[in-house]
């Protein structure tokens, strides 16, 4: 029995071999040396050249990854190069065009100043009053005690009908007083449909001259508080009664103080109106 394993003899026969060829190497140093044979320092180089071999490679296996952060470092480079490149092209396009466009935004505020000023105006058209409506008559009627002359009332009708041959009234007086019926005069109040802007009046009658007629405007059928804004005399068979200045109010009132000379009368007696048509304008 054995205390040593296979391998130990295997170590010892190539200790053996080893020393058997070494013997021989020193016996043929003279003449040479046995195939297969190096000397010791040949087999020291051959090993060191396998060493540096093997150093070059691991060298070699160094060398890849520090060539590896210098192609990232490139890499990141060029980015933030094209990074800056861009950034840099847009910085002056914007500030050419807040150069360029200086000009267009001061003509934009002006019309965008302006518009104010348009639109205070329309307000002020439309806060201003309406377009006054030309004067319209609705009715006539008669004022005053006077019995008599309310047996032609329903002519009074005929005065603003737009046919001048029709006409109020055929009433005859012995003196331009009413006969002394009207000391003060006969008043017409004419209404308006609705208040308007008078600037003149216009009475039309048939076949007399003479006369002493007054127009009033109020904003009331009387003559309390009325306002004169004229007065004449027949001398054509038109009289026109321009106001000083144009007025505001739905009432004109004719009065009739003294009566115009018939041309024709019916009767023995020369004093009356024939009123055709009555105007406002």
């Amino acid at each position: 029995m054995s205390l040593w394993e296979d391998e130990n003899y295997d170590y010892a026969e190539t200790e053996q071999r080893t020393t058997s060829m070494e013997k021989a190497g020193s016996k043929g140093a003279g003449g040479g040396r046995a195939a297969g044979s190096f000397p010791a320092f040949a087999r020291k180089d051959a090993a060191e050249d396998q060493y540096r071999d093997y150093d070059a490679d691991d060298d070699n296996d160094d060398d890849e990854p520090r060539r590896e952060p210098r192609s990232m470092r490139w890499l990141v480079g060029a980015l933030l190069a094209a990074v800056l490149v861009i950034g840099l092209i847009f910085a002056v396009t914007n500030l050419g065009g807040l150069f360029k466009g200086g000009t267009p935004e001061a003509a934009k505020t002006t019309p965008a100043t302006g518009t104010p000023a348009q639109s205070g105006t329309a307000s002020a058209s439309q806060s201003a009053p309406p377009a006054a409506v030309p004067p319209a008559i609705e009715s006539v009627t008669r004022q005053g005690n006077f019995d008599f002359a309310a047996t032609y009332d329903g002519d009074l009708v005929k005065t603003y009908d737009g046919n001048a041959a029709s006409y109020w009234s055929d009433m005859e007086f012995a003196t331009d007083s009413w006969g002394g019926f009207a000391p003060d005069g006969v008043p017409l109040v004419v209404k308006l449909k609705g208040p308007a802007q008078i600037s003149s009046v216009t009475l039309s009658q048939l076949g007399a001259s003479g006369g002493n007629i007054s127009v009033f405007t109020n904003d009331r059928p009387s003559l309390d508080g009325a306002k004169q804004v004229g007065s004449n005399s027949f001398t054509s068979p038109e009289l026109t009664l321009p106001l000083p200045e144009p007025v505001t109010a739905q009432y004109v009132i004719v009065s009739i103080k003294s009566l115009p000379k018939l041309a024709a009368p019916k009767t023995r007696y020369g004093f009356g109106l024939r009123l055709a048509e009555i105007k406002i304008q």
